[in-house]
């Protein structure tokens, strides 16, 4: 039973991500595509590379957040770094190459300059990955092929058409990480910055103005982002829409990593119907005549920076 996947971002959200691919495994689907876009991006490509989800989970609890966000001398100009999620990455990715991965994958990006949507499949993986995850004005913005590129959630916050373009005839699973537990407050969480050193001094940094003035620009970003979401998702189709109910977290809160990948599983294992009859014979050859009778040429927004 072959699918693609379409891994949207959302920030610490992401790790539900895990509890989707664990269950779509042990249902015995096979994942012959992966199109991700910022925390979609990062675990998609260490899945793709071959890595359990077991040893990603592991990984991320390995992850103290007080560290994980360092910035580095040569970053680029950002409120956070990444220097803890670039040695895990060095770890897990080292120089890989999108040719070496175990199953295709391609993560998206923003041009910073021309505002064109980058579709990254082509070099290093770790580069591609820092590039998806570089949430503007959080995250240093990455320069790959003189491009200063930015989180592609921006632009396209669920990859779905990347999926399908990479694996034309098969069903696109889509995964958006904005829907809250049933009879939760409809007003987001606050951002929780993960900002290191003693209670008192937390306490003092996040009164400051400045802080603060960056926590309504974060909570605006996810406002447009949840909405971007669901207009991609109508517009684009997926076969398969699956939906954690982790919206609640806020982007970079910390959290137990075993609560949000349990409710991937469960949001993967409420759609296994759903996927089972878009795998079936009757619908493949359905998309396979669609695909004959109307070619997708390349949106005009794309870039493509990939070996296919």
């Amino acid at each position: 039973m072959d699918i693609s996947l379409a891994l949207g971002g959302g920030g610490v959200r992401g790790i539900a991500h895990i509890g989707v691919l664990r269950a779509l495994e042990n249902h015995g689907f096979k994942i012959r595509a992966i199109a991700g876009t910022s925390a979609g991006g990062l675990f998609g490509a260490v899945y793709a590379a071959g890595f359990s989800t077991e040893k990603i989970e592991a990984k991320v609890n390995e992850m103290n957040q007080n560290w994980s966000f360092g910035r580095k001398s040569n970053d680029r100009p950002s409120l956070l770094g990444l220097s803890g999620i670039i040695d895990i990455l060095s770890d897990m990715l080292g120089d890989t190459t999108f040719k070496e991965l175990k199953i295709p994958f391609a993560a998206t990006a923003v041009s910073l300059h021309s505002g064109k949507e980058i579709i990254l499949g082509k070099g290093k993986v770790i580069d591609a990955v820092l590039a998806t995850i570089a949430v503007p004005g959080v995250f240093p913005s990455q320069e790959i092929g003189g491009r200063v590129l930015i989180d592609g959630g921006v632009m396209d916050p669920v990859p779905v058409r990347v999926a399908r373009w990479l694996q034309p005839d098969l069903p696109v699973v889509a995964v958006m990480l904005h829907k809250t537990p049933e009879g939760f407050s409809e007003e987001l969480p606050p951002l929780t910055l993960p900002i290191p050193g003693s209670t008192t001094i937390i306490e003092h940094l996040t009164k400051l103005r400045p802080v603060q003035a960056f926590q309504i620009f974060a909570q605006s970003i996810e406002v447009a982002s949840k909405h971007l979401t669901e207009l991609s998702l109508r517009l684009y189709e997926p076969e398969v829409i699956i939906e954690p109910r982790v919206g609640h977290y806020s982007i970079l809160q910390e959290v137990a990593a075993n609560e949000l990948i349990d409710e991937g599983v469960r949001a993967a294992e409420e759609t296994l119907n759903e996927i089972r009859s878009e795998v079936n014979w009757m619908r493949k050859i359905q998309r396979k005549v669609r695909r004959r009778i109307v070619s997708d040429p390349y949106p005009e927004e794309w870039e493509i920076v990939s070996d296919k």
